[in-house]
């Protein structure tokens, strides 16, 4: 099953029409000055494509219904002619985006529908552009159902368009996406001719997302053609430009396209470290299209490794989501709306031809499922056949071993034992190395902390190449607040990385689905949502964190603080004061109760310190003993007074000095901030 190459273009094609400058909050703030006009339908629309990118469907369904409401309300107030057409082109927008939300959510008839509504309006203004985009979105769908015969026919009056207003994005766009349907059709070299056009004009659009999408189909023609080497350094390439831009949904792609290849070179250590670490950022970001892609990667990888219970799990999930998405009712659906639209455009459809067309894809649906379960049964007995067999040739192997001559169980030399231990040592650091390059896409960047903290420091000092300390930021701008905290995760490097995964995933999902910012219940409700998440998996999971919560609120100078095991130092008027922490952490602990929310009043120069507990527990010095919280409270005095960025400095030079020989014993977290 190869990566579904669509999604790049049509994210792409969905994206250029927007410019993502201004942000959910600021388009708030614009809507509740805008008049009932063009004005606030333009931002209507913006912001429903922003919360369709960011994930909120039911915020951009908001969106959406509000925009159409009152575009129909100004159309029957306005007579003029031009003004009707500007409106009309905001209503040809808002169902575009709607055609976007329903794709995002794998309902590929509803998104049909609201596509062809747009066209319709498209064609009834001339706008030759935004006529070229909807053919490009109505072939991505039927592509996406398999029905090539009409994505081509799409995809090719789109180029027409495009070329003959000489909308180079729109050729590049369509282009590539042609080379898609000859690419499944196994035409490789009209499908490579196509990719080749439509990077060469990317190129010099100097468009990213689009460039790494075309070297990443680029990879999968090569793949078909078993040329796995060239296919995983453009897989990789591709990499590197979403990485860069930070899109999941294109990371998860590509790092399945990835794991397709050491497949096939039988590679399957590394294949499974990245599906592990993929399956988490897919089931963070909640995609069925991404969920269903992940577990058949599972699926066909535990089947390689005989864990036969485990890929009968996998595949299970697999049809689950393939069902939601390609069940014969939705592509009966997408037959209707196109046969529906072409009886509005041709007005030549017979209801009797009409009423027949649905007998027959009726009577197909009902065929396919039932095609359909008997694979299913069909994989069941396999993979219970194979479990017997395979407990048959074990059996019979061992026999045989005993038989032979000890000699022939000595003939591996050491030598080549030797070479598969470097190799093995050599995967494992490449597949954490690669594990580090995930786990940073959920710290803050240093861009982000010195926007809204610019007087402050990180000291982050992982033990291993990954950590499961992990540092958080998050901003609420209308209510004038910052939300900063240093956590320390079970355990660290892999094990504790996917830890704080969970435990980040946990505190954003506490802001944003349940608009949380006071510390104290903002950490009940994330222990709340880690121990959901443990529970899934149906064992006993005593993980957690340990966490310092800072909340500075710009409008009312007060500072709110909360912590689970971690206290709070800080400095007011140059005096050194401290907040014990609850001590409980975030997790699964006897006797929980709800975290204390503490909260003062700063003055300008406070300072104020969130710590774990790796620098205090460090081995060192001449008598190899823990630098401990007293003399880290000593140092923190006699540097207080100096600037942060020294500080830093000063605590990083102590604690190497400090360490000397000895190996680090834990990760490392410090957030100085001074307000």
């Amino acid at each position: 099953m190869r990566i579904i190459q669509l999604l790049f273009f049509y994210l792409f094609l969905t994206s250029v029409c927007f410019s993502q400058t201004a942000t959910i909050d600021s388009l708030l703030a614009i809507l509740k000055t805008d008049k009932a006009d063009t004005n606030k339908l333009k931002h209507l629309n913006q912001l429903s494509k922003q919360y369709t990118n960011e994930g909120y469907y039911n915020e951009a369904i908001t969106q959406i219904t509000a925009a159409l409401k009152l575009n129909k309300k100004l159309q029957q107030e306005n007579k003029n002619l031009k003004a009707k057409t500007v409106l009309k082109k905001h209503e040809a927008e808002s169902y575009n985006n709607n055609g976007m939300l329903f794709f995002a959510q794998g309902n590929y008839p509803e998104s049909l529908k609201n596509h062809l509504s747009s066209l319709k309006i498209n064609e009834e203004n001339n706008d030759s552009k935004a006529m070229a985009a909807s053919y490009n979105s109505i072939g991505t769908i039927y592509d996406y159902q398999g029905n090539y015969e009409e994505a081509l026919k799409n995809y090719k009056e789109s180029l027409k368009i495009s070329e003959a207003i000489n909308d180079k994005t729109g050729i590049a766009n369509s282009t590539g996406n042609i080379g898609i349907i000859f690419d499944n059709l196994g035409n490789y070299e009209e499908a490579l001719k196509n990719y080749n056009t439509s990077l060469q004009i990317l190129i010099t659009l100097k468009d990213d997302f689009g460039i790494a999408a075309g070297y990443n189909n680029i990879g999968l023609i090569q793949f078909a053609q078993k040329n796995y080497t060239e296919a995983l350094k453009n897989y990789q390439e591709a990499l590197l430009i979403f990485e860069k831009l930070q899109n999941i949904d294109a990371i998860i792609a590509i790092n399945c396209n990835i794991v397709d290849v050491y497949l096939k070179q039988k590679n399957s250590f590394k294949a499974k470290d990245i599906l592990i670490l993929t399956k988490l950022l897919a089931e963070k970001k909640g995609s069925k299209q991404n969920l269903k892609v992940v577990y058949f990667r599972l699926f066909e990888l535990e089947s390689v490794l005989k864990n036969h219970s485990e890929a009968l799990n996998y595949h299970i999930l697999f049809v689950k989501y393939k069902d939601s998405l390609d069940n014969e009712e939705m592509r009966k659906q997408t037959i209707q709306n196109q046969m529906t639209y072409d009886f509005e455009k041709k007005q030549a459809v017979a209801n009797v031809e009409h009423k027949k067309e649905l007998e027959i894809h009726k009577n197909i649906a009902e065929q396919k499922n039932k095609k359909q379960q008997v694979i299913i049964i069909s994989v069941i007995l396999g993979l219970l056949f194979v479990v017997v067999i395979a407990s048959y040739i074990w059996k019979t192997l061992s026999t045989t071993r005993k038989q032979k001559n000890i000699i022939e169980l000595q003939k591996t030399e050491v030598e080549h034992q030797k070479s598969i231990v470097e190799e093995k040592q050599k995967e494992i650091i490449d597949s954490i190395t690669y594990a580090k390059r995930l786990q940073k896409a959920i710290l803050p960047s240093d861009e982000e902390i010195k926007k809204h903290l610019p007087t402050s420091f990180v000291l982050y000092k992982p033990k291993d190449i990954v950590a499961g300390d992990f540092y958080w930021l998050h901003t609420v701008e209308k209510d004038g607040v910052t939300l900063v905290a240093a956590a320390d995760s079970t355990g660290h490097g892999v094990p504790g990385a996917m830890v704080s995964v969970v435990c980040s995933n946990a505190l954003n999902r506490a802001v944003n689905e349940f608009n949380i910012i006071e510390p104290g219940k903002l950490l009940d409700k994330t222990r709340e949502i880690v121990l959901e998440t443990f529970t899934k998996s149906g064992e006993e999971i005593k993980d957690g964190m340990d966490i310092s919560l800072l909340s500075i609120n710009r409008k009312t100078k007060e500072i709110s603080w909360s912590g689970a095991n971690n206290q709070l130092w800080f400095f007011q008027n140059n005096v050194f004061c401290e907040i014990k922490a609850d001590k409980q952490s975030i997790g699964k602990t006897d006797n929980s109760k709800p975290f204390t929310t503490h909260t003062i009043q700063w003055n300008t120069g406070d300072t104020y310190y969130l710590i774990t507990d790796g620098y205090v527990d460090q081995f060192g010095g001449e008598k190899k003993k823990k630098y401990k919280h007293k003399k880290l409270q000593e140092n923190l005095c006699e540097i207080n007074k100096l600037p942060l960025s020294e500080q830093k400095e000063i605590l990083d030079k102590n604690f190497e000095e400090w360490r000397g020989n000895l190996e680090q014993v834990d990760d490392v977290t410090i957030i100085g901030i001074k307000v």
